[in-house]
């Protein structure tokens, strides 16, 4: 009788051993229920995080060189811009045609939309006119994680060339309120410096070819009379120079 009594018990034991591997198992499956429920519900801080690892790291990992011996990186490899076609000979009108092609290759109509105000050429080279709310905040010389991408692709552009290149800081005539910036022209001199230093630092350009000016509120596109209008003053400029002489430099 002692004997069955023995057996009973470790019977027991493993039956309860079973339960609790049961309540195991659920608890883990509630884990993955409530992980995949708070990933769906935050999907804009997902894509934010995304852009600040990008901005982070997405530079950092080895890639191929380039026929200088220069670093590409994998990432920057990765974008669809025929990158070789950059017109070595013609003016100002071939070099806009080019770029216009390959921005409009590389983003959506959406995001052209959204982020270029404008492309054109004029005597001294190639602009490119990016929309800065779409860019920077308020009052802010900080980029948008969200602005990367284009920043991306237009610097895909810039690598395919040695032109020299001019950024250009422009806000409406609305006084700046902020002990950072005592005047516009400071605003839009950080905001040009920003995407200069972005250039260089995270995709390798060569600093020597990069002139940043500020013009403040000085050199307006449109009157600043109406909300629409001062949107499209607040711009950064890309100027390709495909004449040095104009510029003397």
């Amino acid at each position: 009788m002692q004997a069955k009594r023995r057996k009973h018990e470790e019977h027991v034991n493993h039956e309860r051993w079973l339960v609790s591997y049961a309540d195991f198992i659920t608890l883990l499956f509630a884990f993955f229920v409530v992980m995949y429920a708070t990933s769906s519900a935050n999907e804009a801080k997902q894509k934010e995080f995304e852009q600040s690892i990008k901005l982070n790291f997405h530079l950092v990992g080895k890639g191929g060189t380039d026929q200088n011996g220069n670093a590409i990186d994998s990432a920057i490899a990765e974008l669809d811009i025929p990158v070789g076609n950059f017109p070595k000979k013609g003016g100002p009108a071939e070099a806009a045609d080019y770029v216009e092609r390959a921005l409009g290759k590389a983003m959506s109509k959406d995001d052209q939309k959204k982020d270029i105000q404008d492309i054109y050429h004029d005597s001294v080279g190639v602009r490119v006119s990016l929309t800065a709310s779409s860019f920077f905040t308020p009052g802010s010389s900080k980029l948008r994680l969200s602005s990367l991408p284009a920043l991306d692709k237009v610097a895909e552009i810039l690598s395919a060339n040695d032109k020299r290149i001019i950024i250009e800081g422009h806000t409406d005539d609305t006084p700046i309120a902020d002990p950072q910036y005592p005047s516009n022209w400071e605003l839009a001199g950080d905001r040009a410096s920003a995407v200069v230093r972005y250039f260089v630092k995270y995709h390798k350009l060569n600093p020597k070819r990069f002139v940043s000016i500020s013009y403040g509120d000085q050199k307006p596109i449109v009157p600043n009379d109406t909300e629409e209008h001062k949107a499209m003053n607040r711009r950064i400029e890309i100027l390709i120079v495909t004449d040095n002489q104009k510029v003397g430099i």
